[in-house]
């Protein structure tokens, strides 16, 4: 609106209000005429949603009664329910310069339909005209104004929320900067509801949800194509089943993920937050996450950190604000989640919030929500955290073109911070909700956060160490997994100091300052760990067989030594069968002394190698320890072994020794 314009209805409004003008108004159709009877054709159509109809028997009652003020009231509300917002705006302003002070309500209701066609000066203007209406009695505004306190009351609750929502749109304005959505197209988008867009950090895949005409959801997924367009989306394979599975969100680690499931085995209330293992394609071990995120209570759509530490959801459980609110619960050391928090009443209302998600740096939440003043049924916002006030921001609605009179919800921000994804049952899309995109403005993004992908390797033979511990400055501990990865977000231009301590490794510190990085793929730490004894390594290469030699037996001793699975811990009864080699090897001529380490074939082949390696280290030290004189030791860590027989026999090492002849 122009400022002029905004001028001349502020005066307007403001001289009604001294001014009250009721000489035309009609507060009801006169008993038994025609008026009265269209009047009631339209309130019973109106009981049964059917507005436009409605908007007819009230339009006949005006013709009949002229002035008829309730009538063009109700002309409003049904506009309004039409999400006809212009039409229900001028409806309500006939009403009020017919007479200012034929409903107190009708201020906050003209303040709302303002909003949701963008226009926050004009809406805020009738929010403080309905906040300074309150001193007044209700009997200033006839029967109506008594009938009307009930209603009353719930305005005068969102009536802070609403007038901050109001003063924050007008700054956010300066911003906020979308001016472009576009559909993702027929290969994505269908006559179903595809909602809840998720991608790869390299956005090369998408996956999302739709819902058939049964009412079962399942996870659907497509690869982009060189031009930036998506194949056809396919199903999950193995993923789904016949009962609800619902939004995926995957961790930016891009080893894991967690979703909703309904009603299949497993699942405590109507709906579970479940998690599982993702490697491309492939998604395993599936699980539920279990108490205390998940109770009897219907639980769904987690977003998560970026370092995976903190999940966000929502349940309609008890405690909350009311229908259903956004939790929050932590991971602790122990590895368990706590116990799940209400974000509060400035991100939860009485109404439903859902679909929430976190930005990469932790200090913007964006949700969906049919309770905070909104633009349509349903819209998106974003709320910031405060440290000062330790609570989230009052939120802000992300405006048009993003929200609009329909239903908005399921954001998504690309890994780099500069696409925006959401869903939207809006005209013009393939039916039902579509999936949508747009370019973020660039003081949305947040602070900078890089993707860091750490390695902890022996820097000899270049193999990972599992389990290690990583300590980084400021930050919680890390072990690797069992390819010596881990994973973290730091944020752009930091530098983070590192420290490794490993019983058979020299301390290991080093800092490195992180870049900022465009996230479509990890960024990349080795962190190489010394052996605390400089063995002599010797990897295996093909090599001419010796020349043909009579076997010597008698020259060459073999001395094995058994491990339990999983574990280089040395048993005691396998000590003492070397205390009792070490005593056979003192004073004898030794030419030559191998240490060979094994492990069986079950579990990962690199997680094998490693162990074996560990066997071998082991039972070396306790030679050197000794003292045992000889000129080399030879560590040979062939990994898993394939033999037939009790695989309990490749859990070993080989000491094998080769004496000089007489």
């Amino acid at each position: 609106m122009r400022f002029r314009q905004l001028c001349i209805l502020i005066i307007w409004a403001t001289l009604a209000l001294l001014f009250p003008n009721r000489a035309a108004a009609q507060l009801e159709p006169t008993p038994g005429s025609v008026a009265a009877d269209y009047f009631r054709q339209g309130e019973a159509a109106m009981l049964n949603r059917q507005f436009r109809p409605a908007i007819r028997h009230f339009e006949r009652a005006l013709a009949q009664q002229p002035g008829l003020t309730v009538a063009e009231k109700m002309i409003g509300h049904c506009y309004d329910q039409l999400q006809d917002y212009p039409k229900a705006a001028e409806r309500f302003m006939r009403v009020l310069q017919r007479d200012s002070l034929f409903s107190r309500a009708l201020y906050y209701q003209l303040a709302e339909i303002y909003y949701k066609m963008g226009r926050g000066e004009v809406a805020l203007h009738y929010f403080k005209a309905f906040e300074r209406l309150q001193q007044r009695p209700p009997a200033d505004f006839g029967l109506r104004g008594i009938e009307e306190q009930a209603q009353e009351f719930v305005f005068i609750d969102r009536l802070p929320g609403n007038i901050r929502a109001c003063e924050l749109s007008i700054d956010s304005v300066k911003f906020i900067n979308i001016t472009e959505i576009y559909n993702l197209g027929p290969n994505i988008n269908t006559r179903s509801d595809d909602y809840f867009p998720c991608l790869t950090n390299n956005q090369d895949r998408l996956y999302f949800t739709r819902k058939d005409k049964d009412g079962d959801e399942d996870l659907y997924t497509s690869q982009r194509r060189p031009d930036g367009s998506w194949h056809s989306a396919e199903k999950v394979r193995g993923f789904n089943t016949d009962k609800p599975e619902g939004m995926v969100t995957l961790v930016r680690d891009g080893r894991r993920i967690f979703f909703t499931s309904c009603l299949r085995d497993g699942v405590g209330g109507p709906c579970d937050i479940w998690e599982a293992l993702s490697s491309g394609a492939d998604i395993r071990d599936i699980r539920s996450l279990g108490a205390p995120v998940n109770d009897m209570s219907w639980e769904s759509q987690a977003a998560i950190s970026c370092d995976g530490s903190t999940i966000f959801f929502a349940s309609n459980r008890s405690g909350g604000v009311g229908g259903s609110d956004i939790w929050s619960s932590s991971l602790q050391p122990n590895g368990l989640w706590s116990t799940p928090a209400n974000l509060g009443i400035n991100v939860n209302t009485p109404a439903d919030e859902e679909a929430p998600f976190i930005s990469n740096d932790g200090q913007t939440l964006y949700f969906a929500s049919t309770g905070h003043l909104g633009l349509g049924e349903q819209d998106i916002f974003m709320s910031w955290w405060d440290d000062r006030l330790d609570r989230w921001s009052v939120p802000i609605n992300l405006g048009p073109p993003v929200n609009g009179p329909h239903r908005e919800l399921g954001f998504f921000l690309s890994a780099d911070g500069k696409t925006g994804y959401f869903a939207s049952n809006r005209p013009g899309g393939m039916g039902g909700m579509d999936i949508y995109h747009f370019a973020l403005s660039e003081k949305l993004y947040g602070d900078p956060i890089t993707f860091v992908e750490g390695f902890v390797k022996d820097s000899v033979l270049l193999t990972p160490i599992p389990g290690a511990k990583v300590d980084i400055n400021g930050r919680l501990p890390m072990r690797a997994d069992e390819s010596g990865r881990f994973f973290l977000c730091a944020g752009a231009d930091e530098t983070l100091g590192f420290s490794v301590a490993h019983d058979t490794y020299h301390p290991y510190r080093h800092a490195f300052l992180i870049p900022n990085w465009d996230n479509r793929h990890f960024y990349t730490l080795e962190l190489l760990l010394r052996p605390t004894l400089s063995f002599l390594v010797e990897m295996e290469q093909p090599a001419a067989p010796p020349p043909p030699a009579p076997p010597q037996p008698d020259n060459i001793m073999v001395h094995s030594v058994f491990f339990e699975f999983d574990s280089d811990d040395l048993l005691a009864r396998e000590a003492g069968g070397l205390e009792k080699l070490v005593d056979s090897l003192r004073g004898a001529d030794v030419a030559h002394l191998e240490v060979i380490g094994y492990a069986d074939d079950i579990g990962a082949d690199a997680y094998n190698l490693y162990l074996s390696e560990q066997r071998a280290k082991v039972v070396a030290i306790f030679l050197l320890e000794r003292n045992i004189k000889i000129n080399q030791v030879h560590i040979e860590g062939r990994g898993p072994v394939r033999e037939e027989g009790p695989k309990a026999k490749n859990r070993r090492v080989d000491v094998r020794v080769t004496f000089r002849k007489d």
